[in-house]
């Protein structure tokens, strides 16, 4: 009888234990860089760039390569952790005045995408492979549609992240 009881027990703490994290909290590295790559097309819409010349999306292109080689550390934003490098990067490319502001806004716009993602799923930011995955996933989307040419087509894209970026970057 004990030995039931114990085993019903043990069944008991285990499915509360597997069924602790719901998914909202601790997604799979697959859901996580979907979600961030959906993620990081909404923050490069919102920048509205399909117009913008070509050696201006380049150079926030490769800006953005660079910055996503850089982790924060433990409760540091990735607008903290990237900024400074965003800053040093967006020197090297040459680009002047208002080229130079819209790249800025661009990346502005980036730092608060991948952060906002971070915000939604708060214990993602603990599991290294889903940081991973998630820059991976976020910067892939987000140059695809920096680069894109003009188009009246609407990428997938999130629609409270939009507000969320808008909001930020409109400051």
């Amino acid at each position: 009888m004990k030995k039931t009881i114990l085993a019903g027990i043990l069944t008991i703490c285990s499915l509360v234990f597997m069924c602790g994290c719901t998914d909202k909290d601790l997604p799979t590295p697959e859901k996580m860089s979907a979600i961030s790559t959906v993620i990081g097309r909404t923050a490069g819409y919102a920048c509205e760039l399909s117009k913008t010349k070509t050696e201006v999306k380049t150079a926030i292109a490769t800006v953005l390569d660079a910055v996503s080689k850089v982790t924060p550390a433990t409760n540091e934003t990735f607008t903290v952790a990237w900024k400074p490098v965003i800053d040093a990067e967006l020197e090297k490319t040459g680009l002047k005045d208002a080229d130079l502001a819209i790249a800025k806004i661009a990346l502005t716009a980036a730092c608060e995408g991948i952060d906002y993602l971070f915000v939604k799923y708060p214990k993602a930011r603990e599991v290294q492979d889903l940081v991973s995955v998630s820059v991976d996933g976020f910067v892939s989307g987000y140059k695809s549609v920096v680069t894109m040419q003009a188009t009246k087509d609407k990428p997938e894209i999130d629609e409270d992240a939009l507000k969320y970026i808008k909001g930020k970057i409109s400051k």
